[in-house]
C-alpha cells in the first residue's frame, strides 16, 4: 500500500515565481511601513504612488 499522506506537491515554475513575488512584496511592504506609522503618529499624508504600490504588493502576498 501507498501512504498518500507522505506525498508532496511538486512545485511548478509558476509556484516558484509566485513565492518569489510574495517574498519581494513582503520586503517592499516592510521597507515602506514607516509611511503608515508616520501617518498614524502625525497625520503626514502617504504619497499616492506609495499607497498604490503597497496595494499592488499586498495583492502579491501569498497567505
Amino acid at each position: 500500500m501507498f501512504d498518500l499522506t507522505k506525498l508532496e506537491k511538486t512545485q511548478t515554475p509558476q509556484d516558484v515565481k509566485a513565492q518569489a513575488d510574495s517574498r519581494e512584496a513582503l520586503a517592499y511592504l516592510a521597507s515602506t511601513d514607516w509611511y503608515s506609522l508616520r501617518f498614524m503618529e502625525d497625520k503626514t499624508p502617504v504619497p499616492e504612488a506609495i499607497l498604490a504600490a503597497r496595494a499592488v504588493a499586498r495583492r502579491k502576498v501569498i497567505t
